[in-house]
């Protein structure tokens, strides 16, 4: 099934399936973000973090491979009464052609080799000490029922986080593994087993 497929899917449901509120680490840090800042949401779905952050005041930029999540995106900037550029694009095509002082991204379910590319290419779209900032679910989220994918090729672990960064052009400032509460719409809820990465592309 395409990447395509598999998202149009759950999005095609009434509703916004992990609600239209921000991701709540993403929320948190944009408060650390020059307002004149420039973001990137990856595997952005129905557009929840890039209407919020576009609210603020920051040119944000939603990516994803879904139509209909697009499509929802655009409705929601419209309620949010903000602009977002979006960009229907799988990934797994995806090479970065603008840069960004920053990159964002809540649950990007993605297996090996797609996830080094996809992270790969979001570096590329850094502008220099940009930053890369997301949350992940853990391959210890695999037996709970408050969200994500059954398949562990799909989660992350802290360590082979660090290892492919490590292999980028950046200074990882955070990667944490921890416990918290989801509360996203009908997709995310309960205790949950998360990664948090905020990683930043070095000067040149």
């Amino acid at each position: 099934m395409s990447m395509q497929k598999l998202w149009n899917d759950k999005y095609s449901r009434d509703g916004y399936l992990y609600g239209k509120e921000p991701n709540a680490f993403l929320k948190e840090q944009l408060k650390n973000i020059k307002k004149e800042s420039s973001i990137l949401f990856l595997g952005e779905g129905e557009g929840r973090n890039a209407c919020y952050a576009a609210s603020l005041g920051f040119k944000t930029t939603a990516l994803d491979a879904s139509d209909i999540g697009i499509s929802k995106c655009q409705e929601l900037a419209k309620a949010y009464h903000v602009n977002v550029t979006t960009l229907h694009v799988d990934l797994a095509h995806w090479k970065a052609e603008q840069k960004f002082d920053v990159v964002m991204s809540s649950f990007l379910h993605l297996q090996e080799p797609l996830r080094t590319h996809a992270f790969s290419q979001a570096i590329q779209a850094l502008k220099s000490n940009g930053l890369f900032i997301a949350e992940f679910f853990s391959q210890k989220q695999l037996p709970l029922s408050s969200g994500g994918p059954k398949d562990l090729s799909l989660l992350y672990d802290a360590q082979e986080l660090q290892e492919l960064f490590l292999k980028l052009d950046v200074t990882p400032y955070l990667i944490s593994e921890v416990i918290d509460e989801l509360d996203e719409g009908a997709g995310h809820q309960g205790e949950a087993q998360l990664i948090r990465v905020i990683v930043k592309k070095n000067s040149r």
